[in-house]
């Protein structure tokens, strides 16, 4: 006989902490969609520590409570999606913002084979007072960052009603415990390539009396820090490959004559400004490289190919061998310089452009050799942490 929990086809999902005030209409309206659709369905309340009578209402009304004790919106939702039983999963905030009676539009689309139907406020019908006007000017902004970061293509990414199969949840392997949850979630189902679309809801004034747990500037400073630390490649590896190209190119072409701007000539100075350029774009690209590693081995991104092959191909010692190939060069230019100065009696220094090539040739030589052995260091206790979990 099969396990009645397979034949459960949706799971309704709310984030619950003190909601005693609406949480039993949310409750109500799902069980309604459950029934209108004829399909089996459960309703799951992921409490995050409700002093209020939340557990009550949510038993007494037939849903089903998991708790999770450590505050925050995502890791309450990972608990009660974690603990889901259903095919497929609509989650959704249960301060009567969003109506569950009329869901049926999202498993219509996830039956049709998608794999996460985002729920979108900015193209259907926002009702008076039911968006603060800083969310008004907030919630565009930060989808058109995220769009221009990850390309989502998704018109609304902090709605919060949102459909997905269990099994693409469970590929996210999602981690973010706070309300950056959201954007982490959109993010990484673009990553993994997942079929996404998305339908018009209406948004609903929040029907409690006290102040909602979102807190403006608190959580919109979350979701843009996510999106900074998980986005390096615009964020460190493109600008610092961009000063390097430009500062390399400024440090070499004063090597053998001065630069000629019209009738002025930029003598050896304009080599320092190449030189500082070239090593701080240095540093903020493999800056880039080692966040997309931490990313990459810490499940984050397990989607970016790029890495994935730099970190089988990863070889401290070679690494090592090109520091040190740089550090000789640099060394290289002072021992040119120190000749000359001697062989003219130690007189004036006139190789001060080979002096600063050879100043930012040693510094990146020993950049490069640090960030390999950090680099070294994150790929050894990856590789403890894997054979670790293999062993259990």
């Amino acid at each position: 006989m099969a396990n009645a929990d397979s034949e459960i086809l949706l799971s309704i999902v709310m984030p619950c902490l003190n909601e005693a005030e609406t949480l039993g209409t949310c409750i109500k309206k799902a069980f309604i969609s459950i029934k209108k659709m004829g399909i089996k369905g459960e309703v799951v309340i992921s409490d995050n520590g409700s002093t209020d009578n939340s557990v009550a209402i949510a038993e007494s009304l037939g849903a089903r409570v998991v708790r999770q004790p450590l505050k925050g919106y995502g890791i309450a939702l990972i608990k009660g999606i974690q603990e889901s039983r259903g095919k497929y999963v609509i989650m959704g905030d249960a301060d009567d913002s969003y109506d569950f009676s009329n869901i049926e539009g999202f498993v219509e689309k996830l039956r049709k084979g998608y794999e996460l139907v985002m729920g979108t406020r900015l193209k259907g019908e926002i009702k008076k007072g039911a968006m603060p006007f800083l969310h008004y000017l907030g919630n565009p902004v930060m989808t058109w960052i995220l769009n221009i970061f990850y390309k989502t293509g998704i018109s609304d990414v902090n709605c919060g009603l949102r459909g997905f199969t269990k099994e693409a949840f469970e590929r996210l392997e999602l981690k973010c415990k706070g309300m950056e949850f959201a954007s982490e979630f959109v993010v990484k189902a673009v990553k993994a390539k997942l079929k996404i679309t998305e339908i018009p809801i209406t948004l609903y004034k929040d029907g409690r009396k006290r102040r909602p747990h979102l807190r403006t500037f608190h959580d919109a400073w979350r979701h843009m820090r996510f999106l900074l630390v998980y986005c390096p490649t615009y964020l460190y590896l493109a600008p610092g490959v961009l000063m390097f190209a430009i500062g390399f190119f400024i440090l070499t072409q004063g090597l053998f004559m001065p630069f000629k701007i019209t009738e002025f000539t930029v003598d050896f100075h304009f080599n320092f400004i190449g030189s500082v350029l070239a090593i701080l774009g240095f540093q903020l690209a493999m800056v880039g490289i080692y966040a997309r590693s931490m990313a990459f081995v810490n499940g984050f991104d397990k989607y970016d190919k790029f890495i994935e092959n730099y970190i089988k191909s990863f070889s401290l010692e070679r690494n090592i061998i090109i520091g040190m190939a740089a550090i000789g060069m640099g060394m290289l230019f002072f021992v040119t310089i120190l000749v000359k100065w001697i062989a003219s009696g130690f007189g004036p220094l006139f190789e001060v452009r080979k002096g600063i090539i050879g100043v930012a040739l040693l510094a990146i030589g020993f950049q490069y050799i640090s960030f390999s052995f950090l680099t070294s260091m994150l790929i050894m206790e990856s590789e403890n942490k894997s054979l670790n979990e293999s062993e259990q």
